[in-house]
This record gives C-alpha cells, structure tokens and sequence, in this order.
C-alpha cells in the first residue's frame, strides 16, 4: 500500500552569524492513508519547518521526500508545484479564504486550478460544503462567515481535489475548545471518509487523544 507520506532522513540546517543552526535532525516519519498524526513541540521546535519541508514549500539540506511514492526531494519548482497541487491540500491557522469569492467559489478554486471544468468544479464544492454543514452558507463570503464557519471552509477546500495528504497548521488555533473539539473531528471524519493521511500541527493537547499517532519534536528531533 503506497503511503502517502514518507520523510527519511530528513535533515535541514541553516547558517546564521556564523552558526550552524539544526532545524531538524535525521527526521524519519510514514503517514499512511486514512491516519491521522498530531505534531507536537515547543515554540521553535523544528514543528513548522518539518511541516514545510513535508509540504514541499521548503528543501530540505538532506533527505527524501516521498509524496505518494513520488521522490520530491530533488524535483525542480514546476514539479514540486505540480505535485502540491496534485497530491496535497493545506488548512492553517488563519483560513486564508479569498474574501471577494463566496465559500463555493473558493471550494471551487483549486479544481479549477487543476485544469477541471466550471460545471465539475463547482459540482464538487457544492458536494463537500454540504458534508462540512455549509449547505446553508455557499453564496456567502468570508466576512459574512462565522470563524469556525471559515476554517470548515478551509477544510473542505484543502478536500476538495482528493489530495493524497492534508497538512494542516494549528487549524484550531483561533477558535474557542468547543469549536476546536468539532473542528478536529471533522477533519478526522474527512481523512478516514476518504483516505487522506494527514500531519496536524497542534498546541491543544487535548486534541492530540483523538489522534491516531501523536510524534513530538524537540531541538529538530522527532521523538
């Protein structure tokens, strides 16, 4: 069974002031599909680094990168690109929805980045919105959106092309533990629904019990 994420070896350093910084240190993860994985750390742990690194929107300085069994690690950016695109959906802290566009259109938006028609595209959008509980909110824009209304938006957007994995940055993270609880549980039900590995960035510990696997990363390493 392909994996859909695979880090081996990853290691990733800068130089600063002279200094060699470790980001990460020897980093060995396997996600598999419909597991969901909290990464846990400290501030300046090496969390958001190796979550970049994961999301192709950073090099690592040595490693491999296993997107679906495709090695990213030494493919140029119109690949990496092609494979983000492809293969992986984001959901962050802050939603970062187009706030002229309604929740179908930015739903929309990435399938029709794929290449897909108007007509499926928006298909699509309409299909996930209504299993998030948007059926009620599609024509609606952001500002018109409650705040765990946008992330669930968020969520259904990084969904929505059937990406291999989801990464997601503290998706909870401003939102109060009632909204954080149904959150996470959606995200959960959307990666075992339809067989998404998924690597979830979190401070909340007590969202990290409903977890598949829980890692955590100190100093660069994961433990």
């Amino acid at each position: 069974m392909n994996s859909p994420l695979k880090l081996i070896n990853i290691e990733k350093f800068f130089i600063q002031a002279g200094q060699k910084i470790e980001a990460v240190k020897d980093a060995n993860l396997e996600i598999k599909k419909s597991e969901l994985v909290a990464l846990i750390g400290p501030s300046g742990s090496g969390k958001t680094t190796l979550l970049q690194i994961a999301g192709l929107l950073d090099t690592p300085t040595s490693g491999q990168v296993l997107i679906n069994e495709i090695d990213a690690s030494k493919a140029d950016d119109k690949t990496r690109t092609e494979i983000r695109k492809n293969h992986l959906g984001f959901v962050y802290q802050f939603h970062h929805l187009l706030p002229e566009f309604s929740a179908l259109e930015n739903v929309a938006l990435p399938l029709l980045i794929q290449g897909k028609s108007k007509k499926e595209s928006f298909a699509e959008a309409e299909k996930i919105l209504k299993e998030v509980g948007l059926q009620d909110r599609m024509s609606h824009n952001p500002a018109e959106l409650s705040g765990g209304q946008q992330q669930r938006v968020a969520i259904a957007r990084a969904v929505v092309t059937k990406p291999s994995m989801i990464l997601a940055d503290e998706p909870t993270g401003n939102l109060d533990s009632e909204l954080s609880e149904k959150i996470f549980t959606l995200l959960q039900s959307l990666v075992k629904n339809y067989e998404i590995g998924c690597l979830v960035v979190t401070h909340n510990l007590e969202l990290t019990k409903k977890a598949d696997r829980v890692i955590s990363i100190r100093d660069g390493v994961l433990r």
